[in-house]
């Protein structure tokens, strides 16, 4: 029998007693790497296990039986793919204390002993409502843990940010969007509309057991649109306000800890013996902290860290008669008294760190952020580990930090009372530099070809990233893309508009590929807008090529037209042949989509030649693989296949595993062309076999629909529609939505699914029709036709 794979890692790393940190430096495996193989989230590839097992010092018995674990996840991965089980509870404290009467509610409550049905048979929902740092969250986390093994479809947890200071509570659609991304639902699947979207969650969690735990909400209205609508679902709502107006909900307030709770707390923390012989100096201090549990955490880490001390020093300090220079939304002078005193206690150094981490505009920072904040070495920056065991940070998953929100406020004040203007601006341009370095070194990682398309970055003194393969860099992107876009929309209001202008033009090719078109346009223009300002031509043309093509991807075709002619004007103007090329490959594709063939593929030879010229292996590469499938379109067969060959041999030269499974793909469908569905499928399969390794939604839903459509000309039903709806997961582009609706429209009637097939062509219908090219009329002719059966 073959062990699980991250199961059998985590193991043998215990054995040595060893972190995921320590194995990490060992073999030469990234800690977040190592991470998501223990967790199962990722098929492990054999070089990297090659590289554990050599650090772990296993025997060849030991050796052999993780290599085949490696292989046998890979086996299964490879099968099908395994249906989304997010488990996101953030980490439970071990030194959870008190709250029995409450634990014993909710757990009632799951169970069904409080309403009398039986287990997980109906929707449960708790309101848990309680003044701000009473342990709202605390206790839904432990709650959440103590109840996961009965939600096997997973739990979710999401911030709605109610009372966040200087944050907007999380409007429905976006927290309907971060429920669905959770339980597997793609980017480009989200529908527009909150309605859509509220109707796509209800339909994603019927069938599924569920906890979901929504965390600081404002408001019943803000949580209703979020409930899941079926039975056998759990959810836990914490909010300083109660929500009596939501329908089914069971409340339950919070106070703060009795004051046994409160003492057991603070000696749990600090340590029993330390609090021996000293009952009457905790119960002052657990007085002065009000009995909240965020203040008796932060006073108890204040005496935790100084050995030297008794609670009676802790004492001393806690009774001096000073107010904190912020507006805490609690107005507890013993909550201000807690957080001053922890804040005036560290060395100045942390001090300053701990301010300055207030500037990040995103959700979270690493070490690498706070380094560039404070202007040290990474090493340096392990000092936030200190603000951490201090409580004043929380380490939400590894190496990933943030505020509680209460501390980011006092942060906020501080900073801004504590650093001038010039001070913070220049810690503000450290940190954006650090995201232009490491996204630059990130991009250079995944598309060298286009090194010398993006803007030129320096290398940084003591923060630099850099990335030892693909899987590395994309995994980085992954966990900072939502940093990067906080950090792109920040620079507008810091006025600093290079920073604007130069990130999204780092980061275009994978943005292009791994997010919302609804999103780049906001990225996009506010490109475009930075390098009108800062006077860059050829920046601004870059800008407009790059609006043009989520114009594209919109399926907004005659918008991206006049977009990049715009472009192509300003290059020509400055004499930029590169990005003529360029720009021309880009309207000979929107072309081509259009149904305007020949102006298409003029277009693309025009940019190979200009490649050829210059030469411009990037463009020459883009030129080919565009000229392929035009040429096949008008039938121009031989001509066509000697520019597929051309093309994949290019990105097999140049080791562009992205640009190999684009040309496989359309290689595949000059075979289908010619009616050769053997040959069209394993092409395809290669190419979908690329696209997963470089985590390519995009292209794996072109590969799924290509496969669906050769299966289907094969007469194997079946399968051509379980390939059509592993692509319409992620469906990239508006084209591709319609062509895999088609798909299944067809694969429906020949199935004998009338209704189906119906409902599946009315939609191909109308995002062809929406997008005005021919392909419309053969789907009307199609939904025409099945009426006429019916």
């Amino acid at each position: 029998m073959v062990g699980d794979f991250g199961t059998l890692l985590r193991q043998h790393r215990l054995l040595l007693c060893w972190t995921q940190e320590d194995l990490a430096e060992q073999s030469g495996v990234s800690a977040h790497a190592i991470s998501v193989l223990e967790s199962g989230r990722r098929r492990p590839r054999l070089s990297s296990v090659a590289r554990l097992a050599t650090a772990l010092v296993l025997d060849s018995a030991d050796r052999d039986q993780l290599i085949a674990a490696a292989r046998a996840q890979s086996q299964r991965s490879t099968e099908s793919p395994a249906r989304v089980m997010p488990r996101l509870l953030p980490y439970a404290v071990p030194d959870f204390t008190g709250r029995r009467d409450e634990v014993d509610r909710l757990l009632a409550l799951a169970s069904g002993q409080a309403q009398g049905q039986e287990p997980a048979s109906a929707l449960v929902i708790s309101a848990i409502d309680g003044m701000a740092g009473v342990g709202k969250t605390a206790l839904a986390v432990h709650v959440g843990h103590a109840l996961a093994d009965r939600f096997p479809d997973g739990q979710l947890f999401l911030d709605l940010h109610g009372f966040t200071p200087g944050k907007l509570p999380l409007g429905p659609g976006a927290a309907l969007a971060r429920l669905l991304r959770a339980v597997g639902v793609s980017e480009l699947s989200l529908p527009e509309g909150t309605e859509e979207r509220a109707q796509m969650w209800c339909t994603e969690a019927a069938d599924r057991q569920l906890l979901v735990v929504l965390d600081n909400a404002a408001d019943a209205a803000q949580v209703r649109p979020l409930i899941p609508g079926g039975p056998g679902c759990l959810v836990l709502v914490t909010s300083r306000r109660r929500m009596p107006t939501l329908d089914g909900a069971v409340g339950l307030p919070l106070d703060v800890l009795s004051h046994g709770e409160a003492v057991a707390l603070f000696a749990r923390i600090v340590g029993s013996d330390r609090v021996a012989d000293h009952a009457a100096t905790v119960d002052e201090i657990v007085t002065l902290c009000g009995r909240l549990p965020l203040a008796l955490r932060i006073a108890a880490a204040r005496l935790a860290h100084r050995p030297a001390w008794t609670p009676v020093e802790l004492l001393v300090r806690l009774r001096r008669p000073q107010k904190l220079q912020t507006e805490l939304s609690l107005h507890d002078r013993s909550v201000a008294a807690a957080f001053l005193d922890s804040y005036q206690a560290l060395d100045p150094s942390l001090r300053r760190a701990f301010r300055l981490a207030a500037l990040h505009p995103g959700e979270d920072f690493t070490p690498h952020a706070l380094a560039a904040l404070i202007d040290t070495p990474v090493e340096e920056a392990e000092e936030m580990e200190s603000l951490h065991d201090h409580h004043l940070l929380n380490e939400h998953t590894a190496l990933r930090y943030t505020f509680h929100d209460l501390l980011r406020d006092f942060a906020d004040e501080l900073v801004t009372r504590e650093e001038p203007e010039p001070l913070r601006h220049a810690a503000l341009v450290r940190l954006l530099d650090y995201y232009r370095q490491a996204a630059a070194a990130a991009m250079g990682v995944l598309a060298p070809l286009e090194q010398h398309h993006r803007p030129l970055v320096s290398q940084l003194r003591g923060t630099a990233m850099a990335f030892a393969d693909e899987g590395e860099a994309a995994d980085w992107l992954a966990v900072e893309q939502s940093n990067l876009l906080a950090v792109i929309r920040h620079t507008g209001d810091a006025g600093l508009p290079e920073y604007a202008a130069d990130l999204p033009a780092i980061l275009w090719r994978r943005l292009k590929r791994h997010m919302p078109a609804h999103e780049a346009l906001v990225v996009g223009t506010l490109a475009l807008d930075a390098t009108r300002q800062l006077g860059n031509p050829v920046g601004e043309a870059a800008a407009l090529r790059h609006l043009g093509l989520v114009r594209y991807q919109l399926g907004e075709f005659p918008q991206a037209i006049e977009l990049l002619q715009q472009s192509l004007g300003i290059y020509r103007k400055v004499g930029n042949r590169t990005g003529q090329a360029h720009v021309l490959t880009n309207l000979g594709l929107t072309l081509a989509r259009m149904g305007r063939l020949e102006e298409a593929l003029d277009h693309h030879q025009r940019a190979l030649e200009l490649s050829l010229d210059i030469p411009e292996p990037a463009v020459e590469a883009i030129a080919l693989i565009n000229l392929g499938p035009t040429l096949t379109r008008l039938g121009r067969m031989p001509e066509a296949l000697d520019f597929h060959h051309r093309a994949l041999a290019l990105h097999r030269r140049t080791g562009n595993r992205l640009g190999q499974a684009i040309a496989l793909n359309q290689l595949g469908e000059y075979h289908q062309k010619l009616q050769r569905h053997p040959e069209a499928l394993d092409l395809y399969q290669e190419a979908l076999d690329l696209h997963r390794e470089l985590g390519d939604t995009f292209g794996q839903a072109e590969s799924h629909t290509l496969i669906g459509d050769t299966l289907l000309s094969m007469d194997a039903l079946a399968s051509a529609l379980e390939h059509y709806q592993a692509a319409i997961e992620y469906p990239g582009e508006r084209y591709n939505l319609a062509r895999i609706h088609l798909g299944l429209a067809r694969a429906h009637h020949r199935l004998g699914h009338p209704e189906a097939a119906r409902s599946h062509a009315g939609q191909a219908v109308d995002i062809y029709a929406s997008l005005d090219i021919p392909e419309a009329g053969q789907a009307k002719a199609f939904l025409d036709a099945l009426g006429r059966v019916s």
